[in-house]
């Protein structure tokens, strides 16, 4: 089955581990060709552009045979069970098979239940020598970017507040389109929160 091509937002796992976003797809205007650009989330974001059979094909298990991965870059996508755990899109095949580790058995703190400590604005009281620390911001960011709507994105982000460092803001002002302002992590998160707020209340007259 011929793989969907990848869309402008969407987020991506290469088979050594790193994460990135769509941009765009472009043409080569030699060749014609279809192109995938695409930016890494991490320091210093440098943006990608790669040929999209490329991008979508399989990882050559005789060059790299301990990789975990079935295509060279996988999908990050996440929905939820019935029960509260996390489960694998029927669109990919191994997709998010050891790209976010949730270790629900471990701590018994499923995706949802971190959600919603988040969104409480008390998470320490939910989680707290339940889930490191480091835990928490991994999978928080991700269940920040997965929002549907600036005012739960919002939510998460005041929860997330006293796991957050420089690079899981950088994260964050990167896939939103955000300009960070200078300064300390205070500055740089109250700027993300401005910046939040305002896309919260244009959502909401929109919607209207």
């Amino acid at each position: 089955m011929k793989r969907q091509k990848p869309a402008a937002g969407e987020f991506y796992r290469h088979f050594k581990g790193e994460l990135y976003q769509i941009k765009m797809l472009a043409r080569d205007s030699s060749s014609l060709k279809e192109m995938v650009v695409y930016q890494a989330m991490y320091a210093p974001y440098a943006y990608w552009v790669r040929d999209l059979e490329e991008f979508i094909s399989e990882v050559d298990k005789e060059k790299y045979p301990d990789a975990k991965q079935y295509y060279r870059f996988e999908k990050v996508a996440f929905e939820i069970s019935e029960n509260g755990s996390p489960v694998k899109p029927s669109s990919e095949k191994e997709e998010v098979q050891e790209n976010v580790r949730t270790e629900t058995a471990d701590v018994n703190i499923s995706d949802e239940m971190l959600k919603k400590a988040l969104k409480s604005g008390q998470p320490q009281r939910y989680l707290d020598e339940r889930i490191t620390e480091e835990e928490i911001a991994q999978r928080g960011l991700l269940q920040l970017l997965d929002a549907e709507g600036f005012r739960e994105k919002r939510q998460i982000f005041i929860g997330l507040k006293p796991y957050l460092n420089a690079r899981m803001l950088n994260n964050i002002a990167v896939a939103l389109d955000i300009v960070l302002e200078d300064g300390d992590l205070e500055t740089q998160y109250e700027s993300i929160m401005r910046c939040m707020e305002a896309f919260e209340h244009y959502e909401g007259r929109r919607l209207r």
